[in-house]
C-alpha cells in the first residue's frame, strides 16, 4: 500500500512539471530516426505529453503520446549502387543537391496532409517545438504558430548552414567540411578546397533548399517572418556527434553533441544469430551498408570479387542481404550467411565479431566505436567519407572505395585489420573515450531539451554573433580601421620628413652644399665602380 501511494506521488509531481510538445519529423530516414524516436519515447517516459508526426509510429503508443502517422506517404529514401550517374558536379555538391531536394519534397507531402492541416488551425497550445535540422526548415514557423520555442534535432555533425544558423564558428582551417574526405590536418590546398565546400554548401541551401521552403511555409502558415530569420532563433540544437570520434570543433551553448544517444542496450539476439556467433572458433565479421543502401544492389561483378576475398577467410562473415535478390549466377561462399535484418549493436557488442565491414555511416561508427571493434569502411554517399577518414586517423579502421577497389585491395585490407592487434588495442581506447562522459548521451539532450523548457526558451544562450553585420563579425571593420590609422600616420610622418628636410637644405651654407654634393658624387661613384667589379668576378 506505501509503495502504491509513493508511486502516485511521484507520478502527480512528474505530470505536475510535463509540458506540452509537437514533434514535426518528415524525412522518411529510418537510421535518422533511430535517433529522434529515442528523444521521443524518453520524453514520453518522463510524462511529458508529446504529439509527434513520424513517419515510423509506435506501435503501442503510451497515452501520453499522440501520433500524426505519415507511414506511406513518402517512398524511404534508399540508394542503389548500382545505379551510376555521370556529371560535371563534384560528388558532394551531386550528395548535397539530392538531400536538400528530397527534404524539400518531404516537406512538401507533408504539409498537404490533412491531419497536419487540422492541427495548425486547431486551438491546442504547446510548450515546446522539436524539429528535425537537416535539409529543410518548412516548419519553423511553427514557433511562431504556437508562441513556443524551438529544439531542432540534428542526426549529423553541424552543417555549414546550421552553423550560420548559430552564429558558431566555422573553423575551416581544422575542421573539415560535411562532404569533404579530409581530417584535421590539411595542408594548404586542402584548406582552401574546405572553404570553398563550406562557402558553396551555403550557397546551395539558400537557392535549392531556403527558397523553395519559403514557399512551402508561406502557402502552410500565411506570410511571416523569414525562415532565415527564423532559423536564427533556435533555442537548442542537439547534434549526433561527439569529439572524440568526429572533429574537435568550437561550440556555441545552443549547440549540444549528443553522439551515440541512439545505442540501445535493450538489444537482444536471436536464438539463431546467437548460435551463428557463439559457435564460431575463428570469430565473426559482420558487413552491413545500414538501411540506406543495400549489398544487393552491389553491381555483380564486384560483389563477385569481393565475395572471393571473403570466402578465403577462416572467419564466418554474416552480412545484412536479402539473398533472394542477388543474380542469380552469383555463387554464395559457404562460410557467409546472410540476414535480412539483424540488430547491429547487440551483434557488435558480442565478444566474437571481429572487424565491421560498413558503409560509414555515423550510427553505425558510432556502435562499432562503442562495442570496441575495428572497422573496414566502404563510404558511399554524403558523409560517410568524412566519417571513413575520422576513423582511419584514429587507428581503428581502413578505407577502400567500391568503384576502385580490386580484389587485391579487400585482401591485403582484410588480412590487415584481422592480423595486426594495434587495431583492436586502439578500438578498445577509443571505446573508453567515446564513453567516458559526465551523463550518458541520452540523459544530456533530455537535460537541455527540459533546461530549455525551465527557462522559457533559454534566450541566453543564443550567440551574440547573430547580431553581428558580416563585416563586424569578420572584423572586416577593424582591418579598414587598422589600415586608415597606418595610411594616415604614413602620411603625417612623410609630410614631417618633407618639412625637415626642406629645412635643413636651408640652413645649410651654400659652399658646404657644394661640397656635400661634390663628396656625394664621389663616393658613388666608387660604389658603382665595385659593383661592376663585382658582377663582372662573379659572372
Amino acid at each position: 500500500m506505501r509503495l502504491w501511494a509513493l508511486w502516485l506521488v511521484v507520478t502527480c509531481v512528474a505530470a505536475s512539471h510535463a509540458a506540452r510538445l509537437l514533434a514535426v519529423l518528415p524525412t522518411n530516414t529510418r537510421s535518422h530516426y533511430a535517433m529522434y524516436g529515442k528523444i521521443v519515447q524518453e520524453l514520453a517516459r518522463r510524462q511529458h505529453q508529446v504529439t509527434v508526426i513520424t513517419h515510423f509510429p509506435m506501435k503501442n503508443p503510451p497515452p501520453n503520446v499522440e501520433e500524426i502517422s505519415l507511414a506511406g506517404t513518402i517512398p524511404e529514401i534508399t540508394n542503389n549502387l548500382t545505379k551510376k550517374e555521370h556529371s560535371l558536379k563534384p560528388d558532394f555538391v551531386r550528395n548535397l543537391e539530392q538531400i536538400m531536394e528530397e527534404c524539400v519534397n518531404a516537406c512538401d507531402t507533408v504539409s498537404r496532409i490533412p491531419a497536419v492541416k487540422s492541427l495548425l488551425s486547431s486551438k491546442v497550445t504547446f510548450d515546446m517545438i522539436i524539429v528535425e535540422v537537416f535539409g529543410s526548415e518548412c516548419f519553423l514557423p511553427l514557433g511562431e504558430r504556437f508562441e513556443a520555442p524551438v529544439v531542432g534535432l540534428l542526426s549529423s555533425v553541424p552543417l555549414p548552414w546550421v552553423n550560420e544558423q548559430l552564429g558558431n564558428p566555422e573553423a575551416t582551417a581544422y575542421v573539415p567540411a560535411y562532404m569533404m574526405s579530409y581530417g584535421q590536418h590539411m595542408n594548404v590546398f586542402e584548406r582552401f578546397l574546405n572553404t570553398i565546400s563550406v562557402i558553396w554548401a551555403k550557397i546551395l541551401y539558400k537557392y535549392k533548399s531556403q527558397l523553395p521552403s519559403q514557399t512551402i511555409a508561406d502557402r502552410l502558415f500565411g506570410y511571416g517572418p523569414k525562415l532565415e530569420t527564423l532559423a536564427q532563433n533556435y533555442s537548442l540544437v542537439l547534434s549526433n556527434s561527439h569529439f572524440s570520434i568526429n572533429e574537435v570543433r568550437p561550440l556555441v551553448p545552443a549547440l549540444v553533441e549528443v553522439g551515440g544517444l541512439h545505442l540501445d542496450d535493450s538489444q537482444t539476439l536471436s536464438k539463431d544469430l546467437k548460435k551463428i556467433l557463439d559457435i564460431s572458433t575463428e570469430g565473426v565479421i559482420y558487413w552491413s551498408f545500414g538501411s540506406m543502401s543495400r549489398i544487393e544492389t552491389i553491381p555483380s561483378q564486384k560483389l563477385s570479387q569481393i565475395f572471393e576475398v571473403l570466402s578465403e577467410l577462416n572467419q564466418i562473415v554474416l552480412v545484412k542481404m536479402d539473398r533472394a535478390m542477388l543474380a542469380r549466377n552469383l555463387t554464395v561462399p559457404d562460410n557467409i550467411y546472410t540476414m535480412d535484418w539483424i540488430p547491429q549493436y547487440a551483434t557488435l557488442c558480442h565478444p566474437n565479431i571481429k572487424l565491421f565491414i560498413s558503409h560509414g555511416g555515423l550510427l553505425g561508427t558510432q556502435e562499432a566505436v562503442a562495442c570496441g571493434v575495428p572497422m573496414l569502411s566502404v563510404p558511399l554517399y554524403a558523409d560517410q567519407a568524412l566519417n571513413a577518414r575520422a576513423m582511419s586517423d584514429r587507428g581503428v579502421a581502413l578505407t577502400v572505395t567500391l568503384q576502385d577497389s580490386t580484389t587485391e585491395t579487400w585482401r591485403n585490407a582484410l588480412h590487415q585489420l584481422l592480423r595486426n592487434p594495434q587495431y583492436k588495442q586502439n578500438a578498445l581506447k577509443l571505446r573508453d573515450v567515446f564513453l567516458d562522459r559526465p551523463l550518458p548521451p541520452l540523459e544530456t539532450g533530455i537535460y537541455w531539451i527540459e533546461y530549455v523548457l525551465r527557462h522559457k526558451g533559454a534566450t541566453h544562450l543564443r550567440s551574440p554573433a547573430l547580431d553581428l553585420s558580416s563585416s563586424q563579425y569578420l572584423l572586416l571593420d577593424l582591418v579598414a580601421l587598422s589600415l586608415g590609422i597606418t595610411l594616415m600616420t604614413m602620411f603625417i610622418l612623410h609630410k614631417l620628413f618633407r618639412y625637415l628636410c626642406t629645412r635643413c637644405i636651408t640652413w645649410w651654407p651654400k659652399d658646404k652644399l657644394v661640397f656635400e654634393k661634390r663628396l656625394f658624387r664621389r663616393k658613388i661613384t666608387v660604389f658603382l665602380c665595385l659593383l661592376w667589379r663585382y658582377k663582372l668576378k662573379t659572372n
